[in-house]
């Protein structure tokens, strides 16, 4: 259980602080007024991630500029494994939280999207403990699910992952939809006396 707490922790810190520096990134561009901009692209980028990754299925997924890094986490990652010290899983997690993904991608445009360091970090906090609870079913319930479960629970994912970009498209687009796509500034008007 302690070496489970440890892999979370040092995940959760990896992602935390490349919060705080896609934050810090973000605050040095003003991006007031793109915000709309910015939502519908993600969502579109969601859209796109959820057709190559879950219709097209390569075999392997093109990681690019990320290959090299990539390659050298994993191989460092093997030789922790063989490590039978309880700390080294804070390691492991740390590492882990560096692995090119596509979720982690879309949330950092998030974290930059906050335009602040501590904003930045809070939020990529937030999301690794989101994924807790997943990970901890999947490590300590998998066996106790059956296959058809699992599989079920697999096929949610790109519906959810659609669903937010489908969402976020809407938001941007200010359709005037309640809840759903507001429309941007409203009650930000100046009150002025001489009008």
């Amino acid at each position: 259980m302690a070496a489970l707490f440890l892999y979370h922790a040092g995940k959760i810190a990896s992602y935390s602080l490349l919060g705080i520096l896609f934050g810090l990134f973000g605050s040095q561009f003003p991006i007031f007024g793109l915000q709309k901009n910015i939502s519908i692209v993600i969502g579109i980028t969601m859209l796109l991630y959820v057709a190559y990754v879950f219709v097209l299925k390569p075999k392997h997924l093109q990681l690019g500029l990320f290959k090299g890094l990539y390659n050298y986490i994993v191989k460092y990652l093997g030789r922790l494994f063989k490590s039978k010290h309880t700390g080294t899983f804070f390691l492991i997690g740390v590492l882990n939280g560096l692995l090119p993904c596509g979720m982690i991608y879309l949330a950092l445009s998030s974290a930059m999207a906050t335009q602040h360091i501590l904003s930045g970090g809070l939020l990529m906090a937030f999301f690794g403990l989101g994924t807790v609870p997943a990970l901890l079913m999947v490590a300590l319930g998998g066996q106790y699910m059956g296959f058809a479960f699992r599989r079920k629970l697999q096929k949610l994912l790109p519906v959810f992952i659609f669903s937010m970009g489908v969402l976020l498209i809407l938001r941007g687009l200010n359709l005037g939809i309640p809840y759903l796509s507001p429309i941007a500034g409203i009650g930000s008007e100046v009150i002025s006396c001489h009008n």
